[in-house]
Formats: C-alpha cells, sequence, structure tokens
C-alpha cells in the first residue's frame, strides 16, 4: 500500500515479522501454538551445511532484490517505501531457557548454539573493534546465532542499491534474547527493558555491525519497549504487589512513572551511546500506554492513559529516539483497546470523534451474494 500512504504523507517501513519455522515463541511467531524451527531446523542445517538452501538469508535477499526492482517497475511504490526491518525481535525469549539453571526447563531451548568455530571466530571479530575506551565485550552464548544472522542481513543491505536510493535499514533487537547468565553483572531486580547491561551488549554489537556514517543515515537500531511487559514499571487497578503502584493512587503512579517513563533518556540512549557514538540514530518501533499484560488489571483509566502516552513520547521526543505505535486500530481487541489501539484512544482523550469499532461485532451473520434469504439450499 506504500502509494496510498505516501499520498498520506506517511511512508511505510516492511516489516519481514517472521520466517518459515518461526523465529521466536509465543502467539506472535507466526507458528503457535507449535514450536519455533527457523533456528534449529533452517538456519542451523544452512550454517552446517547440511541444507540445500539457506531459507532466511535467501528470503532477505529475494526481498531486498524486488524492493530494487520497484524503482524501476513501480516507481510511486517505490518511492512510497521508506525502510525495511529485517526480523521482528528474532529470538524473543531464547533467554528463558539458556541460563544456569534456566527459567524454563519443560523444553529444550529452540536457539542453538552456533558451531564452535564459527561462533570463536565471530566473537574474535566483534570484540576485536572494541578498541581501549572501555566498551561492553559481546558474550559467548547461544544469542550469538541471532546477532551472526543480524549482521549477514546489514551486509546485504549495505550491498544493495537501496542505502544509494535514500532507503533505510531498521535492525529490532530484543533484549530478552539474552539469557542472563550471560550479560555482564547481570541486575537481576531489573525489568529486561531497564537492564543498562542487556542494551551495552546490544550497543556494543551495533558498533560492530555498522559505521559510524552508516548510523548517522540509513541504519536505524530498534529496541521495542513495553511498560506492560516488565515488574518494575507496572500499573494496576489494585496496586501492590501485581503492580508497582494503583491506577487510582495519583502520588504512587506519579513517583514510579517519573522514573519509568524515562527509558529513551535515561537507559536506550545512554547505553548505545556509550558503545558507539553521539548522533547515531534510534527507534523504539514498539510502545503502548499499557501498564500491565493482563487487562484484568491493567489502568484503563483516561488519566493514566494519558500520562503513558505524553510521557513516553515527550521523553522519546527528548532523546531523540523515534518512537512507532504498537497498532492504529484494533476493531476487535476488547477491553485492549484503549492502551493498545491509538485510534481509540485518541478517542477516549477526546483527540478523535468515534471510537475504534469494526463493522461487524459477535454473533453477526454477513450473508453472501446469492445466499437465500430464508437459509434454504
Amino acid at each position: 500500500r506504500s502509494r496510498d500512504e505516501k499520498t498520506d504523507g506517511i511512508p511505510p517501513a516492511k516489516d519481514i515479522h517472521t520466517y518459515p519455522g518461526g523465529t521466536s515463541v509465543g502467539t506472535f511467531s507466526g507458528v503457535w501454538p507449535r514450536y519455533a524451527r527457523f533456528w534449529s531446523d533452517g538456519d542451523a542445517p544452512a550454517l552446517d551445511g547440511t541444507a540445500e538452501t539457506d531459507v532466511g538469508r535467501d528470503t532477505l535477499k529475494s526481498i531486498v532484490s524486488w524492493l530494487e526492482s520497484l524503482a524501476v517497475s513501480d516507481p510511486a511504490a517505490f518511492e512510497g517505501l521508506r525502510a525495511l526491518s529485517p526480523m521482528n525481535e528474532p529470538g524473543h525469549l531464547a533467554g528463558l531457557y539458556d541460563g544456569d539453571p534456566p527459567i524454563r526447563t519443560d523444553r529444550e531451548t529452540y536457539l542453538p548454539p552456533l558451531p564452535r568455530d564459527v561462533a570463536k571466530k565471530y566473537l574474535a571479530e566483534v570484540n576485536g573493534k572494541l578498541g581501549n575506551k572501555g566498551r561492553t565485550a559481546v558474550p559467548d552464548g547461544n544469542h550469538l546465532r541471532v546477532l551472526y544472522w543480524l549482521n549477514d542481513a546489514v551486509e546485504t543491505f549495505r550491498g544493495s542499491k537501496l542505502p544509494g536510493l535514500g532507503k533505510e535499514l531498521h535492525v529490532n533487537i530484543h533484549e530478552s534474547l539474552f539469557a542472563p547468565d550471560d550479560l555482564p553483572d547481570p541486575a537481576p531486580d531489573a525489568d529486561y527493558g531497564d537492564n543498562t547491561n542487556a542494551m551495552s551488549v546490544v550497543g556494543s554489537w551495533w558498533r560492530s555491525a555498522t559505521r559510524p556514517d552508516e548510523r548517522k543515515t540509513w541504519a536505524v537500531l530498534d529496541v521495542h519497549h513495553y511498560h506492560a511487559w516488565g515488574t518494575e514499571c507496572s500499573g494496576t487497578v489494585e496496586g501492590a504487589p501485581s503492580g508497582r503502584f494503583a491506577c487510582g493512587d495519583a502520588g504512587e503512579r506519579k513517583e514510579v512513572t517519573s522514573r519509568c517513563l524515562s527509558w529513551a533518556s535515561g537507559v536506550y540512549r545512554p547505553a548505545i551511546e556509550a558503545e558507539c557514538e553521539g548522533g547515531l540514530r534510534l527507534a523504539s518501533a514498539e510502545f503502548s500506554a499499557g501498564t500491565h499484560h493482563s487487562v484484568r488489571h491493567a489502568c484503563n483509566d483516561a488519566s493514566t492513559l494519558r500520562l503513558m502516552l505524553e510521557g513516553q513520547v515527550a521523553d522519546a521526543r527528548g532523546a531523540d529516539v523515534e518512537l512507532f505505535w504498537w497498532s492504529w486500530k484494533l476493531p476487535y481487541g476488547g477491553a485492549f483497546r484503549r492502551a493498545w489501539s491509538l485510534r481509540h484512544l485518541l478517542y477516549v482523550l477526546g483527540v478523535l470523534g468515534s471510537p475504534d469499532e469494526g463493522p461487524f461485532h459477535c454473533g453477526d451473520h454477513v450473508r453472501p451474494p446469492g445466499e437465500p434469504e430464508d437459509a434454504s439450499i
């Protein structure tokens, strides 16, 4: 839809959300409720030399080639394209399986380690660029398979025509990729998103995968951040112990959010810049006003939702971190809409005049053309 989106003044970033077999576990994997198999059954055989094709890298290269072709075959569509995101939250939650002891013990990890020789060579390459500035070393661990794949994705984009044609690469990475024990001096009481040690590792890897001029132009680092899935910044109707603040307690809410809403300026940009340098481009391409992952507990009052929206936007703007809302509309999202549908939230806040509702409701029957009104066959 890039032609339409360009005319609306909103050039889209095309996200390859998942790959054959699923690149993470959970309902967002594309294969739920089946277990993710991309890394174990797709990427691992490709690197081991036992697969005929490299389904992940070949797919990405094909999409990059197709986007390049649009510059000639469909210039209007190509003009409307802003960026490509090569993979969404790769290896998300893999760190739950790789600790000592692992947090999840019911099944083996879906993210196998790199072959030992490949891992040693890649670690030497990544950490060989540290210099003498007290930067963070990227640790060994199963996460190297994802970092290695993303490094190849950057190489593919760099070698294409897209950077020279003004297009961007938005590289998404999630802190839950790392097993807690793999991180340098992990802070066990901190949410993953607030753990500067995890963010420092991300920044160190990003410095090795990109050049300074690229980080200021077409290479954009993207780290998603939600308060709804953390414990330190969560808010609930009932307050403690299920949340750090109660929705109706204005004083408690202000005390917690005054710290938590400064993630972009207090955690994200400082940690990445400490490993790279100033002026690099950063994004957080998923955020919401949600205060808890369970809608039964989450705050749905307008004052809290306004605070969550405006606080995050103001902090990100000050830190020069570009934000993308989780979803413009969720017409069938029920109670989730107030905190997760931007269109519905703007209605709740009085900005828009109509709610985010679909044309159909549970139990509605839409008669297809030709169906008899008396239901006869």
